[in-house]
């Protein structure tokens, strides 16, 4: 009977082609020979077999017949994951490294394929990790059929269209990350249908509508992601009820309406809150500060309102706290207890009373644009591992700690612009110093400049500008490589910035932007300084997005630059500065000589302010190789001759002022120069042409108009007229008489005639 039962099972196993299982391929006919001689399982002779009982026989041989048909449904299903990830495929249009078009072969098993995953119990596609491949295309309904896929990441890249519903289907997915994509619509309802999620990332992409509130359904969440969108709404009470949310960021979106605090009141276990960049509006819950395992509360860029509550000291673990609000009252002395704290942002609120004891942890400390008073604490010098110092605009006095020079091995930026600070600078920047920008203007400091700030071999950023500051030009800055932007403006600097031109040989060769206006700095314009500006020589380069004069160094510290220039005839502060902003002002001081043709060779040069000097000469024509320049001022010097026609090269220039200068002839016309009004050339009285009432002749001069010495002459002539001309009536009428007595008196005539040709032979002469 068992030999029946064997024959019968062979011929069954016979009956297919191909069998596959665990990805081995096997004929029928090796498997039926292999069943027949019944090694495959316990090996030894086929007598030996028989001699087992019929039960045992018959439950081994019926395992065996079961093996062709498990191993045909897996094939089917490693089919369907293929062909999911095919159709996948097929719709990128762009794949810069070829990944998927080499590494996505039908010649090889799915689970080699690049960026998947199988895995090892059903040798399913668990896991497609497309991050940051740079692939552009859409997203199949087929991807749904990868229904073991447990993590799915195609974040960075530029996929984009609308999310298919059949992704409903992956019920196993328990990681999900479509951020920094393309992806637009409303973030689908049916995102609770994955019940099993614990990350959801959906940032950087085009969402629109409001937060669904089937994301309730998500019990296992622990990281809920959709910042960067253009989400509208509230916030979901529903999301109170995710109990196991440990991070939460809905940053950059227009987000509204308050935030209730039942919201947090359950979410024990939320160590991350990013929502910045909304528009909540209301009272600040306080119940974020009963969880002391919350470490980011991020909230900057709102409408919420309040005071800092006492029991912010209840958050122990707190490591960035960063309101950017409409805040009251006085900052909490309990912030001092927060030991673990190493990021207060307290900007741009109106917040009182006087800068708190900062905890000893701290590296970033920014209170700017609040109403607080008094002076630095003491304790600052505590701060062994401080990054950033910014205390702009506020109402605080007092003199700047000793203490920030030997701050200056860690400290980075130092910020206290638009207070009340007076004294003298701290003298003692170290060996090693970090310090990248030091911002001390509009202040009443005095005195010199510290010449240990040589030792700040990283120092950017250099704004002194608005004190007293009595010295003489820094050359002894310009081995700073790193030195970018150097503001001097509105002090007591006196002296010539080339005094020790042996010195001068490479320096400030990355300074972008000098401003020495409103100083008392005099002498020549020297060619070896702006030859040094190797920075605003080099050739103009057009980005695709602007790039900003700011800090982001690897432990998160976000720092901009504030500037305020005299640029296209106003004093204007700018917030953020381009890494490609230029500008050298060097008004209001007392400058001589000529403009150096050097200064034609800056080509990234946007803004120039020479003007309220003495400056004489003619205006170099190489100023028309400035093609990037947007502000040209030369006014109120002793500039002579014609405007150079090569000026109508610059195309962008948006403000020209050449007034009260000594300048001739005609003004150029065509490009910008037919946009320029009569202020700015207001005080030449010898220019002629467009937009002036005064035009040029053909020969490009004035009209003939009398000059200073014809008038003189004429109002003299008018004056012999008037004092003769008694005489000469009555010389004219004893003439008279004589005429009509005697006849022509034709030796009078001769006269008249030889004195008009005379008169006409001259003027024709001229």
């Amino acid at each position: 009977m068992v030999c029946g039962l064997v024959l019968d099972i062979v011929s069954l196993v016979q009956s297919f082609d191909v069998v596959e299982f665990c990805h081995v391929r096997r004929s029928a006919n090796e498997l039926a020979h292999n069943l027949a001689e019944i090694v495959c399982l316990v090996g030894g002779s086929v007598s030996w077999y028989y001699s087992l009982s019929p039960g045992v026989i018959l439950a081994s041989l019926t395992a065996l017949l079961l093996l062709p048909t498990v191993g045909a449904t897996l094939y089917v299903d490693i089919t369907t994951d293929r062909l999911a990830l095919l159709a996948l495929k097929s719709q990128v249009t762009h794949d810069p490294g070829n990944l998927l078009e080499n590494g996505w072969s039908t010649s090889t098993s799915v689970c080699n394929w690049i960026g998947v995953t199988c895995g090892s119990r059903h040798h399913r596609v668990t896991a497609l990790n497309l991050s940051g491949m740079g692939l552009t295309g859409t997203i199949q309904p087929h991807l749904g059929n990868l229904s073991f896929l447990a993590w799915l990441d195609m974040s960075y890249n530029s996929f984009r269209g609308f999310l298919p519903i059949e992704l409903a289907n992956l019920r196993r997915l328990k990681y999900l990350n479509f951020g920094n994509n393309s992806f637009n619509g409303e973030i689908p309802s049916w995102f609770g249908s994955f019940t099993k999620l614990k990350r959801l990332s959906l940032y950087h992409n085009n969402f629109t509508g409001v937060i669904p509130s089937s994301l309730e359904n998500l019990s296992k969440l622990e990281m809920l992601i959709l910042s960067e969108n253009d989400l509208k709404g509230q916030i979901p009470t529903a999301v109170g009820n995710l109990s196991s949310l440990k991070y939460l960021a809905l940053n950059d979106n227009q987000l509204s309406d308050n935030l209730p605090s039942e919201i947090f009141d359950h979410l024990s276990q939320l160590w991350f809150l990013d929502l910045s960049e909304n528009q909540f509006s209301g009272i600040f819950p306080t119940s974020l500060f009963k969880f002391k395992e919350i470490e980011y509360i991020i909230l900057n860029h709102n409408q919420l309102e309040g005071t800092i509550a006492l029991e912010v000291g209840n958050s122990t673990s707190l490591i960035n706290f960063d309101i950017y609000n409409n805040f009251v009252g006085e900052v909490p002395s309990a912030i001092g207890n927060l030991t673990s704290l190493k990021f207060l942002t307290l900007i741009s609120n109106n917040l009182t009373g006087r800068i708190p004891t900062p905890p000893p942890s701290l590296h970033v400390f920014r209170v700017a644009e609040n109403n607080l008073v008094g002076e630095i604490p003491s304790s600052v010098c505590n701060l062994s591992s401080i990054l950033c110092i910014d205390l702009f605009k506020n109402n605080l006095g007092g003199t700047i700690p000793e203490c920030v020079g030997n701050l200056s091995s860690t400290l980075l930026h130092f910020s206290v612009q638009n207070n009340n600070f007076h004294g003298k600078l701290p003298e003692n920047f170290a060996e090693g110093c970090s310090l990248k920008s030091f911002d001390i203007n509009n202040n009443q400091l005095e005195g010199s400049l510290p010449r240990s700030l040589s030792n700040c071999k990283d120092l950017e950023l250099l704004d002194v500008g608005n004190n007293n500051i009595n010295d003489t030009f820094p050359n002894w800055l310009g081995n700073l490589d790193q030195l970018r932007v150097l503001v001097l403006r509105f002090n007591r600097f006196y002296g010539h910035i080339d005094r020790n031109s042996e010195v001068t040989v490479s320096l400030f060769s990355r300074l972008r932007v000098i401003d020495l206006s409103h100083n008392e700095f005099s002498g020549y314009l020297s060619t070896k300084f702006f030859k040094n500006l190797f920075a605003i020589r080099e050739e103009y380069e057009k980005k695709v997005k602007p790039e900003y004069m700011i800090d982001v160094s690897p432990d998160r510290v976000y720092y901009s630059v504030t500037l305020s220039f005299t640029t296209k005839g106003l004093v204007t502060e700018f917030q953020l500065i381009l890494t490609t902003w230029t500008v050298i002002a060097f008004s209001n001081n007392k400058f001589f000589g000529e403009i150096p043709e050097a200064v034609g060779e800056l080509h990234s040069l946007l803004v120039l302010n020479l003007s309220h000097n003495s400056l004489s000469g003619r205006i170099p024509s190489s100023l028309g190789d400035l093609s990037e320049l947007e502000s040209l001022d030369l006014s109120s010097n002793k500039l002579e001759g014609r405007i150079p026609e090569q000026l109508k090269n610059l195309i962008f220039l948006e403000v020209l002022n050449l007034s009260h200068n000594y300048r001739t002839g005609p003004i150029p016309e065509g490009n910008q120069f037919d946009t320029f009004s009569n202020d700015s050339y207001s005080g030449n009285l010898r220019l002629c042409g467009f937009p002036l009432s005064t035009s040029c002749s053909n020969n490009g001069k004035l009209k003939p108009t009398p000059t200073e010495d014809q008038f003189i002459r004429g109002l003299k002539w008018k004056t012999a007229m008037l004092i003769d001309y008694g005489c000469g009536l009555v010389f004219g009428l004893s003439m008279g008489y004589i005429i009509f007595t005697t006849g022509k008196p034709w030796w009078f005539v001769r006269v008249v005639e030889r004195v008009e040709k005379k008169y006409v032979k001259r003027e024709n002469s001229k």
